[in-house]
């Protein structure tokens, strides 16, 4: 793969109470470790951290153009050193830091800036991957005193990992597991796995529960003004390009009435119990009496459709697309599939930026849409 392994070994290990980087697991320090996994996969790798202690043990060894700031000073100091575009940085206190998982982190990187795990609800910021487009934004927030690594996310575009995108390696939380204090120490060399023990909780399972469509059905909620609209008609546009027919059921809480005068309008008022209008432009429909159930319209909508988008029915058991608005706390339920954000979160989910439609398209195709027939 081309792009530069980056191994963070400049800290002052204060919780550990001696420098991590050199701590001896199976022999050798703890950073030959990280760097041996990289180099499997990567063909230039490079350490931030002091050049004098860490010769020999990579490529190059670089130091911090901002000193002092913590691990975003490194990420800085490789991105410009690198010789690639994209560089996967990596912490050096990782035991079990994966080659595999780097690359394929490294590998979601079109159209990003930055890939991201955000695993068990937590992001994972130094195992991670980030293109040199990431240096201003980067450099902006250093000379204003920010120092998280995750400051300069809503600058950038950031795809984000979650378990959905890791379900090819099970025990996925492990690669993450890091030695910041002794008793992670004592835990790793005693070969202790309570780190599973602690693992946070995994992504609820999609659900289809409650009935058997006749054809996949994705609901789109949010509050007012989230955009559930905009986004479900650029989905449509993107699903049609790529071959799909697709139909979309709208929910209102406000009366539906035909327009006064109209010929089916006059009919109603007379007594029908259902009008209809055909015409070249199409079929209009009306029916009076109670509103139709979820399960009835859409059984009007599926015939030759390949899916049934659904804006509102916010309670309906049916696979959800959660949209978010700036600051909106985000919270999922075993309906989301997935949530559009324009703020970075982190989720057991997958996340998509509102623009990301082919994203979102790629996702929804494979995940609902895949046909045996072969047609596209």
């Amino acid at each position: 793969m081309r792009a530069t392994a980056l191994v963070l070994a400049g800290g002052k290990s204060t919780r550990m109470g001696e420098n991590k980087a050199l701590l001896r697991i199976d022999g050798r320090p703890l950073v030959a470790h990280v760097v041996a996994a990289l180099r499997a996969v990567f063909p230039e790798v490079i350490i931030s951290g002091d050049t004098g202690l860490f010769a020999g043990y990579a490529d190059r060894v670089v130091e911090d153009i901002f000193k002092g700031v913590g691990p975003l000073g490194g990420i800085h100091a490789g991105l410009v050193s690198a010789r690639y575009e994209v560089v996967f940085v990596a912490a050096c206190d990782l035991p079990f830091a994966d080659g595999e998982v780097a690359a394929f982190i490294a590998g979601q990187m079109e159209g990003f800036d930055a890939a991201v795990p955000c695993v068990a609800g937590r992001l994972q910021p130094l195992f991670a991957a980030y293109r040199k487009s990431c240096l201003g934004p980067i450099t902006r927030i250093l000379e204003r005193g920010e120092r998280r690594v995750a400051g300069f996310f809503p600058a950038v575009r950031v795809r984000y990992l979650t378990e959905a995108d890791f379900a090819w390696r099970p025990g996925i939380e492990r690669v993450f597991f890091n030695v910041n204090t002794p008793a992670d120490l004592a835990r790793l060399r005693s070969a202790e796995a309570s780190w599973q023990r602690g693992a946070a909780r995994e992504a609820p399972a999609p659900t289809t529960v409650g009935t058997a469509w006749p054809v996949p059905v994705l609901g789109v909620v949010g509050t007012s003004g989230a955009g559930k609209t905009g986004l479900i008609v650029r989905l449509v546009a993107t699903l049609r390009e790529a071959g799909y027919r697709v139909a979309v059921l709208k929910h209102t809480r406000h009366p539906l009435l035909d327009t006064p005068g109209k010929d089916t309008e006059r009919f109603m008022r007379a007594g029908a119990s259902r009008t209809a209008l055909v015409g070249p432009g199409g079929f209009f429909y009306f029916q009076d009496g109670a509103e139709l159930s979820l399960e009835e319209a859409i059984k009007l909508l599926s015939r030759d459709v390949d899916m049934v988008i659904v804006e509102g029915y916010r309670e309906a058991p049916i696979p959800q697309v959660r949209v978010l608005v700036p600051g909106e706390e985000a919270a999922v339920d075993g309906r989301t599939v997935a949530v559009v954000s324009s703020e970075p979160v982190c989720l057991p989910v997958r996340v998509f930026h509102p623009e990301d439609v082919a994203g979102m398209t790629a996702f929804l195709s494979d995940r609902f849409l895949k046909r045996e027939d072969g047609r596209c």
